[in-house]
C-alpha cells in the first residue's frame, strides 16, 4: 500500500510556527521585585501559546528586545505566575509586576492601551465571577421575586461592560485592543417573526439562527488583519464555526472555507495565515488515528482550491518550497476524482483484452471501482472483501464492483483473482496503457475504493470496505 501521509507533518508545524516574519522592534521594560532571576514571553497564535523569549531579572529589572508582531502576549515566571500583555503599536512598553497575588499586582503606564486591556480584562473576569455567583444564588432561590432581581443585576452587569467596551473602542480606535474587543462581540440575529400558522416553529427557528451563523458567525472578526491571529479565542472560533457552526459536510464547508481565504486576502500576512491554518485543518483529518472519528469525506477537496487559490500563485511567495511542493502533488492527485465530481469515463479492458468505457459497467444504482496492485498486500486483504460486500443479496445488480489491476501482466493478474476469489468483480485492466488512469484518478493508495453513483457521481473514495455500506446508505438518505 503506497500511503503519502507526509505532508500532515509538515503542515503541522507549519501552522503553528508561520508567523516568524520580522514584526516592529520592541523594548518591554519589566521591573519586579521578585526573587525569581527567569522570566519568559510567550505569544497567543490561533489559539496556541509558544514561549518566544526568556530572560534574566537582574537587580529587579529585565527587558525583552526584538521584533514582535501586535497582538496578545503573556510574561511569565516559572512557577506559573503570569499575566496577558498587550503590545500595539508603541514601541517602549513599561511593565512593573510582583508574583505576590499576581496577576492583580500589575501595573502599566497610566493611560496607555496596555494599561486599558489590563483593566478591561480584569474587569471581564470580575464580571464573569458574579454571573457566577448569581447563578448560584438562583438556584438557591427560585421565586419569581428573586428571580427578577437576579435578571436585573445580571443585565446591569453586561450592560455596563458593553459600555466599557463602546468606550475603549472609541478611545483607541483601529489599535490593538479595538481589534480584540471587536472579535469577541458575538454576531446576533434579529428576532425571527414567524408566519402565520406555523406548524412547525421549532423547525423554521432552526433552520433561520442555522442560517444565520453559517453566513455571519465570523463576521466580526476581521479575517484580513493580521493582528486577529494573536488573540486568545481565535483559534478556537475558527475551530468552533469549521467543525460546530457549518454542516459537516464537504460542500458546506469548503465554500466557507474559501470565503475564509478570500477574506483574508486584504493583507499579504493574514492571507499567509489563513491559507496555512486552512492547510493544516484539512490535513489534520488524514493522520492515522487522529480525528478519525470526524473525518469528512470531501474534505481534501480544499487543498484543490488552496493550491489554485494560494500556494500555486505568487502570493505564496516566502512559503517553504517543500510545502508548495507537496500541497501540488496532493491537488494533482485528488483533482480529477474529487467528492462530488463526475467520474472519468476512462477505457479499461476485460481479460479477452477487449476495451470498453468504465460507465459500460456501472450498477443500477452504484459502482464501486477499485484500483489495486496484485502485489499488494493490503490490496490481498481488501479486495475479497469488497468482492464479499458486492455478493451481498438485496445489493445484486444494484450495486456493481469493478476492479482495475494496475499492471500489464496478465497471469499475474489472473493468478491473483483466483486465489484471492475476487471472480465475482468485473475485473478490468488497461495492458496498452491508454486510459492514463493514474492522471485520472488518485493511485496514491492502494487498494483506491471509489464508491460512484448512477449519474456518474463520485460519493466517496479511499475508504476501507467494512465502510462501504454505510457510504452507500448514507449516500442514498441525502437524495432522499
Amino acid at each position: 500500500m503506497k500511503k503519502i501521509i507526509s505532508i500532515v507533518l509538515v503542515l503541522a508545524a507549519v501552522v503553528l510556527f508561520s508567523c516568524t516574519a520580522t514584526g516592529k522592534k520592541y523594548d518591554i521594560h519589566i521591573t519586579s521585585p521578585v526573587q525569581s532571576d527567569s522570566l519568559y514571553l510567550s505569544r497567543y497564535y490561533l489559539g496556541n501559546v509558544r514561549v518566544i523569549d526568556s530572560t534574566r531579572l537582574v537587580k529587579g529589572e529585565a527587558h525583552f528586545k526584538g521584533d514582535l508582531k501586535q497582538g496578545i502576549y503573556i510574561l511569565a515566571f516559572p512557577d506559573g505566575n503570569y499575566v496577558d500583555l498587550l503590545v500595539g503599536d508603541k514601541k517602549n512598553i513599561k511593565v512593573k509586576l510582583d508574583t505576590a497575588n499576581m496577576p492583580y499586582n500589575v501595573k502599566f503606564e497610566k493611560g496607555s492601551e496596555q494599561e486599558a486591556f489590563y483593566n478591561y480584562s480584569m474587569e471581564y473576569f470580575e464580571m464573569k465571577r458574579r454571573i457566577r455567583e448569581i447563578g448560584g444564588m438562583a438556584m438557591a432561590d427560585t421565586t419569581a421575586e428573586a428571580h427578577k432581581r437576579f435578571n436585573d443585576e445580571v443585565k446591569e452587569i453586561i450592560d455596563r461592560q458593553k459600555l466599557k467596551v463602546d468606550s475603549l473602542k472609541k478611545k483607541f480606535p483601529n489599535k490593538m485592543i479595538s481589534v480584540f474587543l471587536e472579535g469577541l462581540n458575538m454576531p446576533e440575529p434579529d428576532t425571527l417573526k414567524l408566519p402565520e400558522g406555523c406548524t412547525n416553529p421549532d423547525s423554521v427557528q432552526r433552520a433561520y439562527y442555522n442560517s444565520f451563523y453559517h453566513e455571519h458567525f465570523l463576521d466580526n472578526i476581521d479575517l484580513g488583519d493580521e493582528r486577529v491571529y494573536y488573540t486568545p479565542y481565535i483559534g478556537q472560533r475558527l475551530e468552533l464555526y469549521l467543525s460546530r457552526v457549518l454542516e459537516q459536510r464537504y460542500d458546506t464547508i469548503v465554500p466557507h472555507a474559501v470565503k475564509m481565504l478570500e477574506k483574508s486576502a486584504a493583507s499579504d500576512s493574514a492571507n499567509r495565515v489563513m491559507a496555512s491554518y486552512l492547510l493544516y485543518y484539512t490535513t489534520r483529518f488524514d493522520i492515522p488515528g487522529f480525528f478519525e472519528e470526524r473525518k469528512i469525506m470531501g474534505l481534501d477537496n480544499l487543498m484543490v482550491e488552496l493550491n489554485d487559490r494560494y500556494y500555486s500563485t505568487p502570493k505564496a511567495a516566502g512559503v517553504d518550497s517543500a510545502v508548495i511542493k507537496k500541497v501540488a502533488n496532493k491537488a494533482k492527485q485528488i483533482r480529477n476524482c474529487m467528492i462530488g465530481d463526475t467520474a472519468r469515463n476512462i477505457p479499461v479492458a476485460t481479460l479477452d483484452g477487449e476495451y470498453h468505457k468504465l460507465y459500460d459497467f456501472s450498477g443500477t444504482d452504484y459502482t464501486i471501482f477499485v484500483l489495486y496492485e496484485p502485489d499488494c498486500d493490503h490490496c490481498k486483504v481488501r479486495l475479497p472483501k469488497v468482492a464479499e460486500f458486492c455478493k451481498i443479496p438485496p445489493l445484486q445488480g444494484r450495486v456493481k464492483g469493478v476492479a482495475l489491476c494496475m499492471t500489464d501482466d496478465k497471469e499475474k493478474m489472473e493468478r491473483f483473482i483466483s486465489e484471492r476469489n475476487t471472480a465475482n468483480l468485473i475485473n478490468v485492466w488497461d495492458p496498452e496503457r491508454i486510459s492514463e488512469y493514474w492522471n485520472k484518478y488518485d493511485t496514491s493508495e492502494t487498494p483506491m475504493i471509489v464508491v460512484i453513483d448512477k449519474d456518474h457521481r463520485i460519493v466517496a473514495r479511499n475508504i476501507e470496505p467494512e465502510q462501504l455500506f454505510q457510504w452507500i446508505t448514507l449516500d442514498d438518505l441525502l437524495k432522499q
